[in-house]
């Protein structure tokens, strides 16, 4: 019913439940907890909250994830007091259904929201056959048409329908270096006053959600999301989404888990302070079996760093990353992503997958 083509994002890990909560010893395994949230699959979270002795965060958590998930209703959101709270309520009742039942697909259930919803308030509907691949579009032109902002498509994040909606944007253009003296002239939208930040946002209680996306205009920008000045925007933000501005007119159809891939071992061949953070994150949000392109990067990454620096499948283990040091792993990181790009321009194929050999 939508048109299918997935967002390659930059994410971010927020930390929600701040102030002097936040500096409590947490009994909740918030790591796989977030894991299973990313991953779209929010059913075995429960048993991780079955815990005893929980502090007040632990508590806070746990309560409004019951209150999200449990039962037959988010009771954590309110009648809708717009026709854009309303269109977004039927994807969070899309998203909620997913999330816990990931073996069942609610698209036609959304659809039947959203097609009738369109009918009443957008009239260039009217009259009009909706198809699987118009609907999306005609979803985007009703937000703009309201003056909000959204994706220039209503696209696939991973397995799920994703649905983000803002209210401002900014432009500005940045030279952002790639390493070996690649220069990449980014433009890069600031976007601000978000109605919606999609699934990821709505599965991991805001823990965890796009930083950003990458358009054949630009780039686009959480503005909340960073600090302008740190190396997590010049290198997880910037340089990551330049990876794919510059990736997408050569490789149009490749696979979004080999350029996340490419742009995940950009960031760790360019970072300094944050590099054992993004290693730490990599491992413990990566799956090879999943469909979201950035579990299944960030197994291979680990995985092809591991094999490289250390001749094991997969080193989990920090301490051992630590010993190797940060310019090894800056230079075996570009190192992969070379012989990558070589794979790539070899075979002449843009849609073939390399990172599973």
């Amino acid at each position: 019913m939508f048109k299918f083509k997935e967002i390659l994002c930059a994410f971010l890990l927020l930390s929600v439940f701040g102030g002097k909560a936040q500096q409590q010893k947490s009994t909740l395994p918030y790591s796989e907890i977030y894991a299973y949230g990313m991953d779209a699959n929010v059913t075995p979270i429960f048993k991780l909250l079955n815990k005893d002795g929980l502090n007040a965060k632990d508590l806070k958590f746990k309560t409004t994830f019951e209150q999200r998930f449990k039962g037959d209703a988010d009771k954590t959101i309110g009648t809708p007091n717009s026709q854009i709270e309303t269109l977004i309520s039927y994807f969070k009742s899309y998203w909620r259904k997913s999330l816990l039942d990931p073996y069942q697909n609610f698209e036609r259930e959304l659809a039947g929201n959203v097609v009738p919803f369109l009918m009443k308030n957008y009239p260039p509907v009217r009259g009009k056959k909706v198809t699987r691949d118009s609907l999306g579009f005609y979803l985007r032109d009703y937000i703009l048409e309201q003056g909000m902002y959204t994706t220039k498509e209503v696209t696939y994040h991973g397995r799920l329908i994703d649905l983000m909606v803002w209210k401002k944007q900014t432009p500005k253009v940045y030279q952002v270096d790639l390493g070996k003296g690649e220069i990449q002239d980014v433009p890069v939208y600031f976007m601000e006053d978000f109605a919606t930040l999609g699934w990821m946002e709505y599965a991991t209680l805001g823990a965890h959600h796009p930083g950003g996306w990458t358009e054949a205009e630009g780039i686009y920008c959480v503005k909340k999301a960073y600090d302008l000045t740190s190396e997590n925007f010049r290198i997880s933000y910037l340089a990551h989404e330049a990876r794919h501005f510059a990736d997408k007119p050569l490789w149009p159809d490749l696979k979004s888990a080999d350029l996340e891939y490419r742009a995940k071992l950009t960031e760790l061949s360019l970072a300094q302070d944050t590099l054992f953070n993004l290693i730490t994150f990599f491992s413990e949000n990566s799956n090879s079996e999943s469909e979201n392109g950035h579990q299944i990067a960030n197994y291979f990454v680990i995985r092809d760093l591991s094999k490289k620096l250390f001749k094991t499948e997969v080193e989990i283990e920090l301490a051992k990353w630590k010993t190797v040091g940060v310019k090894k792993i800056n230079k075996a990181a570009m190192q992969l992503l070379k012989k990558h790009t070589k794979a790539l321009n070899a075979s002449g194929a843009s849609t073939q997958s390399f990172i599973a050999n």
